[in-house]
């Protein structure tokens, strides 16, 4: 699970690019780097290990905050190459909170394809963990587009079926964000499932109450931009489900309400129920909290 900072309001999440050598590792990340906006991403880093190195850098997919005023960042790495100690990708898999595996579509590298996927396997059980208890996403990487295998056949054949696919040309760019921003929409949606943001404590800012004319919530938050220059955003997930809405006469503003997660009850009595707000196409989470005086 993510790692959530109560005190700096951060979540950070840990994805891994992993693959065999020459499966498109490196070329994915630089081309995803090159892509964010620079007030949004951290430096690209390289740090050498055994018989290679490890390429990593950290992002925010939003310049506001989310969740209640939590900022959310992702930190991404790999070990580009061929990587010579095992132990390298252990450790780099070591609190993972999700996978790209990034594989080749032609025939003649399938089975090394496969081989690296079992070693991950192997590596994941160290932990306690198999593929299908993390977030994953298999980025299927062509490089010239002949001879290359079909889609359903490349993931029976690695030994991923049921894995969400994005097929790619990562020399290119085609497809590498489509794979990042299936996994996001996965990990955020794990994050948005932790009690910790449906018991916490609400801080002043979420324990606004919503006035009986509709009234704008201030600080509103954009729910759907990954600030990225000239490509497809990174989208993650709505996870409120619709449950009122109001939309006013004809060039005035439209104002819903949707249900954001569980209701909760905390020890004290208090019921908080999480709510998203919409406001002319712009959202914002708080947490309303109401507390039952008995006569």
């Amino acid at each position: 699970m993510a790692l959530i900072n109560h005190t700096k309001k951060e979540i950070n999440a840990k994805i891994v690019y992993y693959g065999c050598e020459g499966a498109g590792k490196r070329t994915s990340m630089q081309y995803i780097y090159e892509r964010i906006k620079p007030s949004l991403r951290g430096e690209l880093k390289s740090l050498p290990t055994s018989g290679g190195s490890l390429l990593f850098f950290d992002f925010s997919p939003f310049e506001a905050f989310v969740f209640g005023g939590y900022r959310v960042r992702f930190h991404i790495y790999t070990l580009p190459g061929r990587v010579v100690n095992p132990a390298a990708w252990k450790m780099t898999l070591k609190g993972a909170d999700g996978l790209v595996v990034v594989a080749d579509d032609s025939p003649e590298r399938v089975m090394a394809g496969r081989d690296s996927i079992q070693h991950l396997r192997d590596f994941l059980s160290g932990y306690g963990l198999s593929v299908h208890d993390l977030p994953v996403v298999l980025q299927l990487n062509s490089f010239s587009g002949i001879g290359k295998m079909s889609p359903d056949s490349a993931a029976v054949a690695l030994d991923l079926t049921g894995t969400p696919l994005c097929p790619s040309v990562a020399v290119s760019g085609e497809g590498v964000l489509e794979a990042l921003a299936t996994l996001s929409r996965a990990i955020m949606s794990r994050v948005g499932e932790d009690d910790a943001f449906r018991v916490r404590e609400p801080d002043a800012q979420e324990e606004q109450s919503l006035s009986g004319n509709g009234a704008p919530v201030d600080e509103i938050v954009e729910t759907t931009a990954c600030d990225v220059s000239g490509e497809s955003p990174v989208v993650l997930p709505d996870a409120g489900y619709p449950v009122q809405g109001s939309e006013s006469g004809e060039g005035q503003e439209r104002f819903m309400v949707r249900l954001a997660g569980d209701t909760a009850v905390s020890k004290d009595g208090v019921v908080r129920v999480p709510l998203q707000l919409t406001l002319e196409g712009t959202t914002r989470r708080l947490v309303v909290s109401i507390s039952i005086d008995q006569a």
